[in-house]
């Protein structure tokens, strides 16, 4: 089954173009859900980045204000320097103290660092600027470390600077988490939507790649039902022609006219058709009476049974009504009871039935021929299709298409079985009238 359906696409001339239309799209599609990705992703990590800078900042910046107890009793000189063991506080926060004259000189640090942690740009910018706050950054050991530089008032004048650091690894932690996370959903929803684009995309351009198979389809049985009535008029022309009794030339004639009509309704058919599928149609509704209009079809066409030998009736019942175009609906019943009289054979009868059944007008036309074969009810009503292999017949193998359409047209449907006791059994239900 694999290599049928291989071989089928293969064979197919619009599979390759509409694989490329298909791939197409979701490559576009992927490509639109990149940008998006990329620029939500982009502005989470600059968000995160900055609300992780201004806590570290606020962090430096009220320990600096609110200092330990150690590190206040030395701004103050009450107290020797801290040794370099000391440790940063309990939030990872070291402490150094800077004397502002008459130089710039370190007076201790709680880096717990040997030699201390100690930002003297960022110091001697608060000096220079007399005092105003500065930040910095300092490296110790291949670390970086954020610094935060404030100027402290001396109590007998002057100032000193004192220096709040923080290390900046748990930052940097935070933000490559980060952007493993985010380079993590970013690659698997990548991946994950162009494997569903490409699906997608197959399953929408399905219904476009089956309308060509059956645009192509279609040209190709038109141009084979025109092709055989055009021979033969070519023929009865070209033995019209050759001989010259006056009976050939009269047989010639006939025979070019019959193949005249068959391709005048070929063609009206097919016009038909192809204004439907355009929707250029416009129904004509009204309230129409199906059970009058079985009765008057039925009428219509009971000479052509008496003639074939087959008896014709109606049974309904009386005032069941539907909304639609009487003169559509009435080709839909002369499409199924000629159907129906050219599989019934002579001494045959044909029944046209009416009933109301659940909110539903429901028509039957049931014949005593030989049945449906079961392999041909899939495809009845396709266009140019039918269940005489060979073809024969004056018939264009659009009727059953027209039905259907006129049918579905009115909100119904029409369907063919085989009856239970033997022949062919076609049921349309429409709406009823309220």
């Amino acid at each position: 089954m694999q290599w049928i359906a291989r071989q089928q696409v293969a064979s197919d001339p619009d599979a390759a173009p509409l694989r490329r239309v298909g791939l197409r799209l979701a490559a576009l599609t992927v490509g639109l859900l990149f940008v998006l990705l990329l620029t939500s992703s982009v502005v989470v990590y600059i968000t995160t980045r900055n609300a992780l800078l201004q806590s570290l900042e606020a962090t430096l910046q009220s320990h600096a204000k609110h200092p330990p107890h150690t590190v206040s009793l030395l701004v103050q000189g009450l107290a020797p320097p801290p040794g370099n063991g000391t440790n940063p506080d309990s939030e990872g926060v070291f402490y150094t103290v800077f004397a502002t004259n008459p130089n710039l000189t370190l007076l201790g640090s709680t880096s717990g660092f040997t030699p201390p942690i100690a930002d003297l740009t960022s110091a001697q910018a608060v000096v220079a600027s007399n005092g105003a706050p500065s930040w910095g950054q300092a490296t110790q050991n291949g670390q970086d470390y954020l610094t935060y530089s404030e100027a402290l008032p001396l109590v007998g004048g002057g100032y000193i600077v004192l220096q709040a650091g923080i290390s900046e690894q748990q930052y940097a932690a935070s933000l490559n988490s980060l952007l493993k996370v985010l380079l993590t959903v970013n690659g698997f929803g990548i991946l994950a939507s162009a494997g569903i684009s490409v699906v997608l995309a197959r399953r929408a351009l399905q219904p476009i790649q089956l309308a060509m198979r059956r645009q192509r389809d279609f040209v190709a049985d038109a141009a084979h039902e025109l092709r055989t009535p055009l021979a033969i008029m070519r023929t009865a022309a070209e033995l019209g022609l050759a001989d010259d009794s006056q009976g050939e030339q009269q047989r010639a004639l006939e025979q070019t006219l019959a193949q005249n009509n068959h391709l005048t309704r070929l063609v009206e058919s097919l016009s038909l058709l192809a204004r439907a599928d355009s929707g250029a149609i416009t129904l004509d509704r009204a309230v129409v009476d199906l059970s009058g209009l079985a009765e008057e079809s039925v009428e219509a066409v009971e000479m052509l049974a008496e003639d074939r030998g087959i008896r014709l009736s109606t049974q309904s019942q009386p005032g069941i009504r539907a909304f639609g175009d009487i003169g559509r609906l009435r080709q839909l019943l002369f499409i199924l009871l000629d159907n129906a009289l050219k599989y019934t054979p002579e001494g045959g009868s044909v029944l046209l039935s009416v009933v109301a059944q659940s909110g539903m007008a429901r028509l039957e036309i049931r014949d005593t021929g030989p049945g449906i074969d079961p392999q041909d009810l899939p495809r009845l009503f396709d266009r140019f299709y039918r269940a005489d292999r060979a073809r024969t017949g004056e018939g264009t193998g659009l009727g059953l298409a027209i039905g259907r359409w006129i049918a579905e047209a009115h909100g119904g449907r029409i369907v063919a079985t085989n009856a239970p006791d033997g022949g062919a059994l076609f049921t349309v239900t429409l709406p009823l009238a309220k």
